[in-house]
């Protein structure tokens, strides 16, 4: 990927995320929060998705390390080397980062 298409992926990242912040706030009742409380969540979701995919990706070197010892079969870390692992970290992050707040949000009332 070349300069010019990721300025353009930014660029239009930047548009829909303006966009949608401004229907949020006309259709939302009440004040809307600041941008800055979203990206703050952002920010703890990246962090939460790196610790989970490290989790995985030592759990999974480990296991693979594991299976070469037991069996007479040869596994290949490069297994590891893939899409579907990177978003199902994705998805557990956001999994827990959602019960992580509404267990917060109970703890308040």
């Amino acid at each position: 990927m070349n300069y010019h298409e990721i300025v353009f992926a930014v660029g239009v990242v930047a548009v829909t995320s303006f966009l949608s912040y401004r229907a949020a706030c006309q259709f939302r009742s009440g004040r809307p929060r600041p941008i800055s409380a979203a990206v703050g969540v952002l920010f703890e979701w990246v962090g939460v998705f790196a610790l989970f995919f490290a989790a995985n990706l030592a759990l999974g070197t480990i296991m693979i390390l594991l299976l070469r010892k037991v069996t007479r079969h040869f596994f290949a870390l490069y297994g590891l080397e893939n899409l579907l692992l990177l978003i199902l970290s994705a998805a557990q992050a956001f999994l827990f980062q959602a019960c992580w707040r509404v267990d917060e949000a109970d703890r308040e009332r």
